[in-house]
């Protein structure tokens, strides 16, 4: 009273073989698939290599990349300084200005020295700067 004397137990180790194939029915089989496999493994690295090369030059070689942002930084740097000073040199007209405002004595000292004026009963000496001449 084996396996073959039972009817079902037959159809069903004919069931269980069809799931599981001969190995070496699946080696010949994978062959040809292992060979697009491995083509397809190639291809995807290579791709993936290019891409690689192409992120690498862009990082390091375009204006975007870190040789661009170094560029910029200096230009920010560079404006930021630049800005700097401005906002200095507009401080400084800034009181100045505020003292012409409330100042008779500054504004009378930047007439005297820009416009030349000068009070009653004064004189203003001005002395001729010598031409420097080259010698004959």
């Amino acid at each position: 009273m084996g396996l073959a004397a039972e009817p079902g137990a037959t159809l069903m180790n004919r069931r269980i073989l069809d799931r599981h194939p001969n190995p070496d029915e699946v080696a010949g089989e994978d062959k040809g698939s292992a060979l697009s496999g491995t083509t397809l493994l190639l291809l995807l690295v290579a791709g993936l290599l290019l891409l690689n090369f192409l992120l690498f030059q862009s990082m390091f070689f375009s204006s975007q990349g870190i040789l661009g942002f170094r560029n910029q930084s200096a230009q920010v740097e560079e404006l930021e300084a630049k800005t700097r000073n401005l906002k200095e040199e507009n401080q400084k007209l800034f009181r100045k200005i505020q003292a012409f405002k409330n100042s008779p004595r500054a504004q009378e000292k930047m007439v005297r020295e820009e416009l030349g004026w000068i009070r009653e009963n004064e004189l203003l000496i001005e002395f001729q700067q010598k031409e420097s001449q080259p010698p004959r």
